[in-house]
């Protein structure tokens, strides 16, 4: 069908997910004050947070049974609440996914790429430094 896009590829998603992360992890540098303080950066958050489930929604089921320690479906349902159910986020809850859950989720994927071998052209690029 013509105008049609074709999927992404694993490795674009898994490359779109590790700057949406690498983002994430750079805007917690930014600190809990900051946080409180400005809007813009918890808008940001907002917007990280629905990219990386979006993201995650986009890997295949094979990726994710093999890395099934992950809450898939949760992580998949945060992006309801960020794009649609907006006025009921929980800012403190959402720092706490930034800070906490994101480098969990990147380093779960790191090793899975690392487990499909050197040669793979699925590994991800180095993990961003905190």
């Amino acid at each position: 069908m013509a105008g049609r896009k074709q999927p992404r590829s694993l490795d674009a998603v898994l490359a779109d997910m590790e700057e949406a992360g690498g983002a994430g992890l750079e805007l917690v540098g930014r600190g809990k004050a900051a946080w409180d303080r400005d809007r813009l950066l918890r808008l940001a958050g907002e917007a990280l947070i629905g990219r990386i489930a979006d993201f995650a929604g986009r890997l295949p089921d094979e990726v994710k049974r093999a890395v099934g320690d992950v809450p898939w479906d949760n992580i998949c349902d945060i992006r309801i609440l960020v794009d649609h159910i907006y006025h009921r986020i929980d800012y403190d809850a959402l720092w706490k996914t930034l800070e906490e859950d994101v480098p969990v989720l990147l380093e779960r994927l790191h090793e899975w790429t690392r487990a499909q071998g050197s040669a793979s052209s699925r590994s991800l690029p180095p993990l961003s430094p905190q």
